[in-house]
Order: C-alpha cells, then sequence, then structure tokens
C-alpha cells in the first residue's frame, strides 16, 4: 500500500513537473519565431555572398576619407554580412559616420534588424545598450519582432534588468501596438524589481584637475528636465513604463501596473487621484490585493527624511483602498497568463510577417544597387560627353584662329582694358602705393640663417 501511495506520489510529481516545464516552454517565444534559417539566407544573396566584411570596411572607410559621408545602402550591406564579435567596433564606426550626415535619414530598416541580431548573436549586451540608448549618434532602433526577441531572451538568461532596459525603451518611443510587446514588457519590469540592484547606473567620471579653464560659449543653455528620455533612474524608467502600458490595459492588472508604477515614478499626488477616481467608479477587483506587499517593498529604503506629504496623503488613500473587495489572484501569474494568450495569438502572424520582410529587404537593396548604378552611369557618360565638347571647343578655336583672329585681338584689348581701369581705381585710393611697395617688400623678405 505505501509503495502504491509513494509511486502515485512520485508520478504526481513528475506530471507536475512535466507540466511546469511543458507551461514555460510555451510561455515564451519558440526558437522558430527568430526564422534563424530564414534570416541566415540573406547571406545566399549574390551582393553579399561575393563580398568580405573586413575588405569591404576598408572599402567604406577610404570612401569616407574621399567623399566625405556613407550611402545608407553601404551600411546596410556591412550591418549584414559581419560576423565576428570583434568587428562591433566598426559597425559602431560606420552607424556613427551615417549619422554625421544627410543620408542618416534613409537607413534601411533591415540595417536597425541586422544590427540588433548581430550584438544578440555574441551576447554582446553592452555595445547592444550603448547603440540602443544613444539613439543620437547611432539612430538605431528595434521593431517589435526585435523588442520580442531581445525581451524572450533576457528573460530566458534570468538579466531581468537588460529585460526591463527593453522595455523602458518601448515606453520611451511610446509604442503599444503589439501585444506580445506589451505583455513581455509588464513581465520584464515586475520581475526586475523582484532584485532592482541589477541594474547599474553608468557612474559620471568627474574631473579632479585643480587647472581652470575658461571657454567662451555662444549662450548659456538653461537646465531642462523633460521627465522622459532625460530619465536615468531605473526606478523611475521601470515606474513610468508601468504606468504607460498599464494605460493600455483597462482591468485590475492594468490598474495594478499604474499604481505601483507611479509610485515608484514618485507622482504621489497623480497617484492619489487616480486612486480616488477607482473608489468612485469600480465597486470590486479593482487593483490586485498583492500590490500593496510590493509597493512596501519599494519604498523600504526610502530615508526618513524624504518621506513627504504627498506620500503620507497617498497613504492614506491606499489604506481605503485596501479595504476593498480586490483582485485575489497572483500577479506574476497573471502576466504570464496574458504572456501565453499573446504568445497564441502572435507568434504564427509574426514568424510569417518576418519571412515576407527578409525577402522584401534583399528586393529593395537589389534595387536600390541598381539604381546607383545606374546613375554612376549616367553620370560617367556626362562627364564623358562633357570632357569630349571641350575638346572639341579647342579643336574649333585652333581650326578657325585665322578666321577670327581680329575679334580674338578686340576680346584681348578688352580685358587689358578692364585690368588697367581696376589698377587706376586703385592707384587712386589713398596709401594704396604704400601698401603695396609694402606687401611686396614682405614677400621678398629673407630671414637670416642662424
Amino acid at each position: 500500500m505505501n509503495k502504491m501511495l509513494k509511486s502515485i506520489k512520485f508520478g504526481k510529481n513528475a506530471f507536475l513537473k512535466i507540466r511546469n516545464s511543458r507551461t514555460s516552454r510555451r510561455l515564451f517565444l519558440t526558437e522558430a519565431y527568430q526564422c534563424q534559417d530564414d534570416w541566415n539566407r540573406r547571406l545566399e544573396s549574390p551582393i553579399l555572398q561575393k563580398l568580405k566584411s573586413s575588405d569591404f570596411y576598408l572599402e567604406l572607410e577610404s570612401k569616407y576619407n574621399n567623399v566625405g559621408k556613407f550611402s545608407p545602402l553601404d551600411v546596410d550591406i556591412f550591418a549584414n554580412i559581419v560576423s565576428e564579435k570583434s568587428e562591433g567596433n566598426e559597425l559602431m564606426d560606420v552607424l556613427y559616420k551615417l549619422r554625421l550626415s544627410a543620408e542618416a535619414c534613409n537607413i534601411f530598416d533591415s540595417t536597425h534588424y541586422a544590427v540588433i541580431r548581430f550584438f544578440l548573436k555574441h551576447n554582446n549586451v553592452d555595445d547592444l545598450f550603448e547603440v540602443l540608448n544613444d539613439r543620437l549618434n547611432y539612430g538605431i532602433f528595434p521593431d517589435h519582432y526585435c523588442y520580442n526577441i531581445l525581451m524572450d531572451k533576457f528573460i530566458k538568461d534570468k538579466d531581468f534588468a537588460s529585460a526591463a532596459k527593453v522595455a523602458g525603451l518601448l515606453m520611451l518611443q511610446e509604442d503599444s501596438d503589439h501585444p506580445l510587446c506589451n505583455a513581455l514588457s509588464v513581465y520584464s519590469c515586475h520581475k526586475y524589481l523582484e532584485n532592482p540592484s541589477d541594474w547599474k547606473i553608468p557612474e559620471v567620471k568627474e574631473d579632479d584637475t585643480t587647472e581652470e579653464i575658461k571657454i567662451r560659449v555662444p549662450y548659456i543653455r538653461n537646465p531642462y528636465f523633460d521627465d522622459h528620455f532625460d530619465l536615468v533612474d531605473p526606478l523611475k524608467i521601470v515606474g513610468k513604463t508601468l504606468v504607460f502600458q498599464g494605460k493600455q490595459m483597462n482591468n485590475s492588472l492594468g490598474r495594478t501596473c499604474q499604481l505601483r508604477g507611479m509610485i515608484l515614478h514618485q507622482k504621489y499626488t497623480q497617484a492619489k487621484e487616480l486612486v480616488n477616481k477607482w473608489l468612485n467608479k469600480i465597486k470590486e477587483d479593482i487593483v490586485h490585493e498583492e500590490v500593496f506587499d510590493l509597493i512596501q517593498k519599494d519604498n523600504a529604503n526610502i530615508p526618513e527624511d524624504q518621506i513627504t506629504e504627498e506620500l503620507k496623503d497617498l497613504q492614506i488613500v491606499l489604506d481605503t483602498l485596501k479595504n476593498n473587495n480586490l483582485h485575489k489572484e497572483n500577479l506574476i501569474e497573471r502576466i504570464e497568463n496574458e504572456i501565453k494568450s499573446a504568445v497564441d495569438q502572435c507568434t504564427a502572424t509574426d514568424i510569417s510577417e518576418q519571412k515576407k520582410i527578409f525577402l522584401e529587404w534583399e528586393k529593395i537593396r537589389e534595387e536600390t544597387l541598381k539604381n546607383q548604378q545606374m546613375l554612376m552611369d549616367k553620370q560617367l557618360r556626362l562627364a564623358n560627353i562633357q570632357k569630349i565638347k571641350e575638346e572639341l571647343r579647342k579643336k574649333e578655336r585652333l581650326l578657325t584662329f585665322f578666321e577670327n583672329e581680329e575679334q580674338i585681338e578686340l576680346e584681348i584689348e578688352k580685358k587689358q582694358q578692364v585690368v588697367k581701369e581696376e589698377d587706376e581705381k586703385l592707384a587712386k585710393r589713398p596709401k594704396t602705393l604704400k601698401k603695396l611697395s609694402k606687401l611686396v617688400e614682405e614677400a621678398s623678405y629673407v630671414p637670416p640663417t642662424i
């Protein structure tokens, strides 16, 4: 009997493990979502196949030194053919130089995708976020597929700080068009808040030199903080992300995200007004009951001297909210169910769309290259025609010299007369002759040898 109970118990546990493992595999994206085989197939294109990244980079550098700018097509080709991790600096250099030119606005959609896939392939997280965060100098913006691939990868690696950083980029772009991006974004933020010390703020190096350097500036810019792109505090970025995503959901999960996010963003007055609005309009399931413990944990490290009157007023309203009928479901499980629903809804469509745009990008690249070659051929033909016309003009002048000798001499006399009149005008100006003689002396001066 005991053996039977043990076997039943073991079988039950095994079933639970299998079910949980299946759930976790279904919860996040499968390998098929990345469309790796279709993405690798781009290298079979005749344009990319015959180029070697190291040689092509030298060619781009030579072109930049001569012309002073890059073609978006050249940058796209280079971004698609780089393969070695050591070539990351060259890729960043090419992107930076493209941003310095007027061609920056013509960057290809495939370039954004290729750059992100390159850094992700080599797990080069530092350079990836340097490029994504410095939009002014690199101009790389992920699409929805990249957002999903990035967050899924970091979540599976339990690098929730990086996943939350990607979610913050969605908030900065105010992009809420993709349900799977939204669900992964909310999950990333909540998982990051379980251990918020993982997100390190870059330290600003202070100049410790004692030498005073004065620099003339045309005007002094007044300090300005836009509370959006200027945000650097991880908790405020995550808080604003939760508020942004919560506003897209008209349910208890969305209200929970908004409440926790506003408190993290230190918008206590707005949070108080929002809670009062909910209390007046909603009778049950206003927020998840679990959120109050999470808020208490988030605020545990606030020093006593920084607890403002707004925060105290908000706490009174929160105590009132606690006494209502609240949502009892576990918050993370609720978000995981949202992800599962979004995966079922979007995966097949996203995979199909990615395969489609890969082919479109290849076609655009081929057509652009063909148009550029036609334009170059046209310019060469025009230059050749101009050269031939100039040579014919010279021959005609030689052949007709004796016929037009008098006309040529008249033109020479006219030019000489114009020069003579200008010299006379200069001579009439005061001190002109003195200045001219001084210039002649300076030009003919030879310094003594020592």
